[in-house]
């Protein structure tokens, strides 16, 4: 199964999208400032842009699974590759921003709240089209007053 296809599914995407956060930039932390693998390992050569590269790839595939828009996994790609990249910049200069800059954090942030943001419903398109829920959601989008994605996980 590639695609969540359920709500427990988007649940666990989700504690999978934050493990790879807490691990990757904040295994140790004081207040709003932790340090993780990923400032860690950036200081050992080329260690620290995979380990970015991976967790990265982890980040994405999770993204993907959760039917991110788009857009959504382009933006991640784009912070995930700067932090990539960050540890091969001049030594000791590379590792200190790379250090400082939390991509993954950052890209998994945008994912939780891109899939806060989306209304999932079980099944197929022609599943919810009969229930109240889906009308009552279909009303507030038409009003204005709801301007959240819709995605059917059948």
């Amino acid at each position: 199964m590639f695609f969540a296809k359920s709500h427990l599914d988007l649940h666990n995407i989700r504690g999978s999208v934050e493990r790879t956060v807490k691990l990757s930039d904040n295994i140790v932390g004081v207040g709003p400032v932790g340090i993780g693998l990923d400032g860690i390992l950036a200081w050992f050569g080329g260690a620290g842009s995979l380990y970015s590269l991976g967790a990265g790839g982890v980040l994405l595939f999770d993204g993907v699974r959760a039917r991110a828009a788009p857009m959504v996994l382009i933006q991640m790609t784009a912070v995930l590759l700067i932090d990539a990249l960050l540890p091969l910049g001049p030594p000791g200069l590379g590792a200190v921003a790379d250090t400082l800059f939390t991509g993954q954090k950052w890209a998994g942030g945008m994912l939780i709240k891109h899939m806060d943001d989306t209304i999932y419903f079980e099944g197929s398109r022609k599943d919810a089209q009969g229930t109240a829920e889906y009308r009552d959601l279909l009303e507030r989008i038409r009003s204005g007053k709801e301007k959240r994605r819709v995605v059917f996980l059948g």
